[in-house]
């Protein structure tokens, strides 16, 4: 089943179908959502944020549009908003290193979503393990040191490459930037 299809079951109120998409993305959501607030929260925060998110495209699947990307990144794109938003209420800070690599990442609010969604698009025209050393340090806001981990890369070519990404990245964000407007 397609992410279209998905999507109409979900409108349909499928259970079935939604509880396939709880099980597929469970994990994956947890991860980003302990990556941002798992060291201000409690582990119960975590998976009660996950279960708002899983709530949230229950009750709303008609925010899902398959056209701007796959079901997989509007869920850990909602994620991540969501713990972000959270942080925010509760008022501490987001920890966040001096070389984050580009600069002034606006917040992912309603606002903003055109630009992370340029942004991701601007990813996915990297090679790999560029693309995925990226998407792991801006959209789930890993550390080198983490990311060298999740990949079993030493972390002097992950900081290369987050180095190397960026350069790419500007142009093409840029350019994906004029064309949305």
């Amino acid at each position: 089943m397609d992410d279209q299809q998905i999507a109409s079951a979900v409108k349909n109120k499928d259970e079935a179908v939604f509880d396939d998409v709880v099980n597929q993305y469970s994990k994956l959501l947890w991860v980003i959502a302990f990556s941002i607030i798992g060291k201000q929260t409690s582990e119960s925060d975590v998976e009660e944020l996950v279960s708002d998110v899983f709530w949230r495209f229950w009750q709303y699947p008609e925010k899902y549009d398959p056209s701007r990307g796959s079901l997989k990144n509007y869920l850990s794109l909602l994620t991540r908003s969501m713990a972000i938003n959270k942080l925010q209420v509760k008022h501490d800070p987001i920890e966040s290193d001096q070389d984050f690599i580009l600069e002034n990442l606006p917040d992912h609010t309603e606002t903003n979503q055109t630009f992370w969604h340029l942004l991701f698009t601007a990813i996915e025209s990297l090679s790999e393990p560029t693309k995925r050393i990226c998407f792991e340090r801006f959209f789930l806001e890993l550390k080198p040191a983490a990311i060298s981990e999740n990949l079993e890369l030493n972390v002097t070519e992950i900081n290369n490459r987050l180095y190397q990404g960026k350069k790419k990245l500007k142009p093409i964000l840029q350019k994906l930037m004029e064309e949305e407007l």
